[in-house]
C-alpha cells in the first residue's frame, strides 16, 4: 500500500454546477458506523471534486449534548438540516431500518427532495423474501434511486487482489496491510456508486406541479410543532429555497 493512504488533500475547485449539500441519513450509533460514515463522506467529496458534500449529524459540536430538552432540539435541528440540503442519502442498512432514518427519508419525500437510497446490508429480510430488501412502505417514491450493494463479495473480491498484488501476504503483517487496502478501495467503490446516483437524482423533477413546490415547504414549518417554525423563520426558509432553486433540487 502507498504511504499516503489516510492522506486526504483538498479535491480543490469544485465542478461548474453545485455544491451540492447532501445530508446523511443513517445509522451513527456504534463506532462502525461513526467511523464508516466520515470515510464515505471524505471519499464522495474528494471523487467528485468537491462537488457533493456530505453532511453528518454526528459531527455537531458536543455540547449540544447537555442542552436542556435535548431530545426536541436534535429532532428539530436533525429535520432543519433535511430541508437545507439538496440531497438526502439514506443509509437503509440493518435487518430492521432506523426510525429516525425512515423518519427523515419520509420528510425528504414529503417535500419531494431527490434522495438516494444506499443498502451495504446484503442480508434479507425473511418476512419480504425475494422483494426483499426493507418493508414496501419506504419502495417506489418518486425522485429516488436506489442502491443495493453486496458488501461482502466487494470486500472478498478486493481483498483477494490485494493479497494477490504483494509479497509476504501470509504473514500478519502483510494481512494487515491488505485488509486496509481493501478498506480504502470498497469505501472508494460505494463512493463512486453513491456520485454515480446523486449524478442521476439530480436530473429528476420535483413529483409536485410548480405551484406546490415552495408551498410544501412553507406547510412542513408549521407541521412539527415544538417551536420549529421559531427555529426556522420564514425568512430563512425563503432563502433556503432561493438556493435549491438556483441548484434545481427544490
Amino acid at each position: 500500500m502507498t504511504s499516503n493512504r489516510n492522506v486526504y488533500p483538498n479535491p480543490g475547485p469544485t465542478d461548474t454546477t453545485g455544491p451540492y449539500t447532501i445530508y446523511s441519513a443513517g445509522a451513527l450509533f456504534t463506532q462502525d458506523e461513526l467511523a464508516t460514515n466520515v470515510m464515505i463522506k471524505e471519499a464522495v467529496w474528494r471523487l467528485s471534486k468537491g462537488k457533493f458534500q456530505i453532511f453528518l449529524p454526528q459531527s455537531r459540536e458536543v455540547q449540544e449534548l447537555t442542552m436542556p430538552n435535548i431530545e426536541v432540539h436534535i429532532r428539530n435541528t436533525d429535520l432543519l438540516e433535511v430541508i437545507k440540503a439538496d440531497i438526502i442519502l439514506g443509509r437503509f442498512d440493518g435487518p430492521e431500518l432506523d426510525s429516525g432514518t425512515v423518519l427523515e427519508f419520509a420528510t425528504a419525500k414529503f417535500l419531494g427532495k431527490p434522495t438516494v437510497i444506499l443498502r451495504c446490508d446484503f442480508r434479507r429480510m425473511v418476512f419480504v423474501g425475494e422483494n426483499g430488501p426493507y418493508n414496501s412502505m419506504v419502495k417506489n417514491w418518486p425522485r429516488t434511486v436506489e442502491i443495493h450493494l453486496h458488501s461482502f463479495e466487494i470486500w472478498g473480491n478486493l481483498l483477494a487482489g490485494e493479497r494477490k498484488s504483494r509479497t509476504g501476504s501470509d504473514t500478519l503483517h502483510g494481512i494487515i496491510e491488505a485488509e486496509l487496502g481493501t478498506l480504502q478501495k470498497s469505501v472508494e467503490e460505494i463512493a463512486k456508486q453513491v456520485i454515480a446516483a446523486l449524478e442521476t437524482v439530480i436530473e429528476m423533477e420535483s413529483p409536485y406541479p410548480p405551484e406546490y413546490q415552495e408551498v410544501v415547504y412553507h406547510a412542513f414549518r408549521y407541521s412539527l410543532g415544538s417551536g420549529f417554525d421559531q427555529l426556522l423563520s420564514e425568512k430563512a426558509l425563503d432563502k433556503i429555497i432561493q438556493r435549491l432553486t438556483d441548484n434545481g433540487t427544490l
